[in-house]
């Protein structure tokens, strides 16, 4: 059997160790300390000097305990993990612990993309519970074979009961992701899932990290209940272009009519009838976006999900997508760039502000694919910069990773291209 802890509020006599951990410290705070913290390490290693800062974090929010830790440990420092979790989990005393391997962290409002180090984020959160579950590359497996629901509920009975949200990281090189995540959908459904996928190196080297527990294969899973959980942004990068249709006949991953016409044709409408500077903008960019709920009366960015368009056939008009797009779905165009993904995650952004207002925001985590960052802004920290001021002063911890999990239209999806924010709220 897995392994699995369940973490709840710590006794009166934890509490106060916790407090008398830096009594000096906090007796100088002339404010409330924050619920979350995040800090970036990326000094020549030494054990003692990590510890030490590890600690000095850990003090910026006494006297609140630390109910999760999550760490992200850039590719080139993987020989130093083993040091790192045990200074976390013994030192700094992280009860529950999750992280993976990265290409690039992030802390605040800043991304260190190809600057490695160690990115660390703390996290109090009042009145909730967490399940935390670590699972292999051969429980995924078993679990698509079984081929029915409870395979994963099992796994973290008693715990299963009152989880509103998940928080997974997993390593993308022996988990089949995409058959994975619909099998947690067949045991959790209507709970939204964010996280991401580690990076690996060159070597295929990759890790994700639970509690003590340094994984080579797999992923960890944080179940959320209580009295919080996490609302969240799932920005695919794209803007819809032309109108949204219906699609007509389809056949496995190929759409060959849209609104009763050929898709192609449709396809070259569109474009055609874009502006110019739009046409520049999506050549090579074009991706198919589908839509998840089918009763929305009007559709708007966050609605689709975004998949890409592998092949289109002018001779028998069909085009090929990374999906299996169903008979009577609504789908629309889209094109991916940095204009239309800068507008879109500021939109998206201030959608999850309104929905939070009045509510107490008690920091996020951020998973960042590999092929935003500056590569395609043109400039450093735009993604951890607007999702800050979400947050602030809260802690961001995050991460440049190999792919993306984050709700559509009330189901969970991996994606690419994507920024999946995390953030832990009242319920």
């Amino acid at each position: 059997m897995p392994r699995f802890t369940v973490w709840r509020w710590p006794s009166d006599l934890a509490r106060s160790e916790a407090r008398n951990l830096d009594t000096t410290a906090t007796d100088k705070m002339s404010e409330e300390p924050p619920y979350s913290v995040a800090a970036r390490w990326n000094e020549s290693w030494d054990l003692m000097k990590f510890k030490s800062w590890a600690l000095k974090v850990r003090r910026q929010i006494l006297p609140r305990e630390v109910m999760l830790g999550i760490v992200f440990i850039s590719s080139e420092w993987i020989d130093h993990a083993e040091e790192v979790v045990d200074v976390l989990r013994n030192s700094v005393g992280i009860s529950v612990l999750a992280g993976c391997v990265s290409n690039g962290v992030i802390a605040n409002d800043v991304e260190y993309e190809g600057k490695g180090g160690v990115a660390l984020g703390l996290f109090n959160l009042p009145g909730a519970w967490l399940v935390d579950l670590g699972f292999s590359a051969g429980m995924t497996n078993d679990a698509i074979a079984e081929d029915k629901p409870g395979y994963w509920k099992r796994r973290v009975d008693p715990g299963s009961e009152g989880i509103n949200s998940w928080l997974v990281l997993a390593e993308p090189l022996h988990v089949n992701v995409e058959a994975w995540i619909s099998t947690w959908e067949r045991d959790f459904p209507e709970t939204p899932l964010y996280g991401g996928l580690a990076h690996f190196d060159r070597n295929e080297k990759s890790a994700v990290i639970w509690n003590d527990a340094l994984m080579p294969d797999g992923g960890v899973a944080i179940g959320v209940g209580g009295g919080v959980k996490l609302a969240g942004i799932t920005a695919q990068g794209c803007t819809p272009i032309g109108e949204a249709w219906t699609v007509t006949k389809s056949k496995g991953n190929v759409l060959e009519r849209i609104g009763n016409r050929p898709a192609f044709q449709i396809l070259d409408e569109t474009f055609k009838g874009i502006s110019e500077e739009m046409r520049l903008r999506s050549r090579g960019n074009i991706f198919v976006g589908l839509a998840v709920d089918e009763y929305l009366e009007t559709f708007r960015r966050g609605d689709f999900l975004v998949r890409n368009m592998l092949a289109a056939d002018p001779n028998t008009g069909s085009l090929a997508v990374g999906a299996i797009p169903r008979v009577g779905q609504s789908m629309q165009f889209q094109i991916r760039d940095a204009e239309g993904a800068s507008v879109e995650l500021k939109e998206l952004v201030n959608q999850c502000r309104e929905e939070l207002v009045g509510k107490r925001i008690f920091g996020a985590c951020l998973s960042n694919c590999s092929g935003r960052g500056a590569g395609l802004f043109g400039e450093d920290h735009h993604d951890a910069r607007a999702i800050y001021e979400l947050l602030r002063p809260q802690g961001l911890v995050g991460f440049f990773g190999n792919g993306e999990f984050g709700p559509v239209g009330g189901r969970n999806f991996v994606h690419g291209y994507t920024s999946s924010v995390a953030v832990f709220t009242e319920l």
